[in-house]
């Protein structure tokens, strides 16, 4: 029975690396994917600097939120070897298919919608943690939405106070310049609260299965994972995130990576498992909003949209449903 579990725990760890993979391949683009739009980084270039920042995040500020990934959905006194293996590979399996389409959605959603699905079929609706749900669903409507506000108010204080005043383009030139030095400091900022998250959603439940002794491992191999995914496969996502939603400058891409970033990190702090990708994208738009309307790409947010709302239920009953054949066998 023993070598079971040591299998199972092996095969978890393993789809740990494999989800967190796909969720930094995914979420790149929140952290760097701005510096691109604005033409700031190359690609390359991006996902390197990006890669080293999601790696330290991961490792040193993670904490919080895996605490609450590991015990905050379903008691972790339910979370078995099975369970989290089956939880995040269904998780896994479906940012796959969002990277495919180049389509941003959000591990943390899909990781809590896994856990959740497996959850109500081994231990049960009444052993949900529902109040714990209830704040990290407020979190994932707030974020996004703080991140539009708080981008469209700095781009606009921005816009009436600076670049509106600014009337000789070579003055101009010269500000954007200024400003595309602050943008790669603001990515790096925001890459290491995005990796934070990411860890935790991708081996938060692995560690609560292996133990606290072991979670320093795994999170590392987590991080390698996260690098891998971004060098591999980051560039689908970081393309749409910087270029498909609005037209960007320094001045707007530093807008939105200051307002994003902020929100993210206050929210790790709080141990909350938001979407890097919704609180990105709400900034974006909200930096095209204080621009002018149409300058949004209303198509790509509609898209965008529509895979946030369907990731949460898609991954609980990917997760439920193979739990219950699975165990059944």
């Amino acid at each position: 029975m023993s070598k079971i579990l040591d299998y199972l725990i092996i095969l978890g760890v393993a789809a740990g690396i494999y989800l967190a993979a796909n969720i930094g391949a995914n979420d790149i683009g929140n952290s760097m994917g701005t510096a691109v739009g604005s033409g700031v980084v190359k690609m390359r270039q991006a996902l390197i600097v990006g890669a080293v920042f999601m790696f330290i995040g991961a490792v040193f500020l993670s904490g919080n939120v895996i605490k609450t990934i590991s015990g905050g959905i379903v008691a972790s006194s339910f979370i078995t070897p099975l369970g989290a293996v089956i939880a995040t590979l269904s998780a896994g399996i479906w940012v796959s298919i969002s990277i495919f389409r180049k389509t941003p959605v959000s591990g943390s959603h899909s990781m809590v919608g896994a856990i959740f699905g497996y959850g109500i079929i081994y231990a049960g609706i009444a052993h949900i943690q529902w109040s714990s749900l209830l704040n990290i669903a407020l979190s994932w409507l707030s974020s996004p939405l703080l991140g539009l506000t708080v981008g469209f108010v700095f781009y606009y204080l921005l816009r009436v106070s600076l670049l509106e005043k600014t009337t000789s383009m070579a003055v101009r030139g010269r500000l954007e310049k200024i400003f595309s030095y602050l943008q790669i400091l603001s990515s790096c900022f925001a890459a290491m609260g995005v990796g934070a998250i990411d860890i935790a959603s991708a081996t938060g439940i692995m560690i609560a299965v292996a133990g606290s002794a072991a979670s320093n491992d795994i999170r590392v191999l987590g991080a390698i994972g996260i690098v891998s995914g971004i060098l591999v496969a980051g560039n689908r996502i970081t393309g749409t995130v910087g270029k498909r939603i609005t037209n960007l400058v320094p001045t707007r891409g530093v807008s939105a990576q200051v307002a994003a970033a902020s929100v993210i990190l206050i929210f790790t702090f709080l141990g909350m498992p938001i979407s890097p990708t919704q609180t990105l994208v709400g900034s974006v738009i909200g930096v095209g909003l204080a621009r002018k309307t149409r300058d949004v790409g209303g198509d790509v947010v509609k898209q965008i949209v529509s895979s946030w709302a369907l990731t949460f239920p898609i991954c609980a009953i990917i997760s439920g449903t193979l739990f219950f054949v699975i165990s059944s066998l």
